[in-house]
């Protein structure tokens, strides 16, 4: 089969479950990697036919994709804040929206004047001006993109699953940037105890209720981690009250909490910070316009 044909067929097929835009951009994903030339190159090559091994490649992905798994799994990569990821089913896939979570903080940081932003190597980690743990870190997404556009804060990532810090912790080395990842479970107030005190708490936590299950999305549901996606029903917000318990102990005074959070549930996550006597309570819209963020500060 030609190159064109290829991947003109896999759009095609993957239109049975992705909208045509999504099956077209998923394709070429797919062409780019198992040819190794960009969409100029396929454009120039594209009577050129597949190999053997190339045509095998293809099916193993057809078969993958069309059995809704992501391609980023398929591809062991996924992008976030300009970084490129290894990702595998122990970690959430890196969204759009984590990344407007990052800005955010990144915006208020440069507000406020804090000398972080020196992107000289050499002068990483040279103040402890700024210190910043990302609870749930996954893969490390956040925690990384924190610390390559605030080379001198010192920033750390805590998951319970191994697994998972031996993906952050991959993309940390593959990436030459420093961020100290550690096993914990943060709902063991025990443990949080092992985390050091800092100035900002980030999070992306786990925060659907299990019945929305039936609601999601196949390659969601089927293919991502459980326990990064899930809370119990009868109890939304386990891990927003295991944050707010943990910064009456570990957060600076003036220090802030940045969350990601359920788009249902803003005013609930508003009120157990206001409850628990956080101030200046913040909520922000995503992209599509959904409440998707919350910011409160510790007085």
């Amino acid at each position: 089969m030609k190159w064109a044909d290829a991947e003109k067929q896999l759009s095609t097929d993957l239109n049975k479950i992705y909208s045509p835009g999504e099956a077209s951009g998923i394709a070429a994903l797919i062409l780019e990697a198992i040819t190794g030339a960009a969409k100029n190159l396929r454009l120039v090559k594209k009577n050129l036919l597949l190999t053997p091994e190339q045509n095998r490649l293809l099916s193993m992905c057809t078969h993958r994709l069309l059995d809704n798994e992501p391609v980023q799994y398929i591809l062991n990569k996924a992008h976030f804040y300009g970084m490129e990821l290894y990702v595998d089913t122990a970690v959430l896939i890196p969204r759009p929206e984590t990344e407007e979570l990052v800005q955010w903080i990144i915006d208020d940081m440069k507000e406020s004047g804090k000398d972080v932003f020196i992107r000289n190597q050499n002068e990483a980690d040279a103040t402890t001006e700024l210190k910043v743990i990302d609870v749930g870190t996954g893969s490390g997404c956040i925690a990384l993109a924190l610390k390559q556009a605030m080379p001198k804060a010192e920033v750390w990532g805590c998951d319970v699953s191994e697994a998972a810090l031996s993906v952050a912790s991959r993309n940390g080395a593959a990436l030459n940037i420093r961020v100290d990842f550690q096993a914990v479970d943060f709902l063991d107030e025990k443990q949080q105890k092992l985390l050091p005190a800092v100035d900002i708490i980030v999070s992306n936590p786990p925060y659907i209720p299990e019945k929305d299950k039936t609601t999601m999305a196949a390659n969601v549901v089927n293919h991502e981690p459980h326990n990064a996606l899930f809370v119990p029903n009868d109890d939304a917000l386990i891990f927003y009250k295991s944050i707010a318990v943990f910064a009456r102990e570990k957060l600076h005074e003036g220090g802030s909490i940045y969350l990601e959070i359920h788009e249902d549930l803003a005013n609930e996550v508003v009120a157990l910070f206001e409850k628990n006597g956080y101030k200046k309570t913040e909520v922000k819209k995503d992209m599509q316009g959904k409440e998707r963020m919350v910011k409160c500060f510790k007085f």
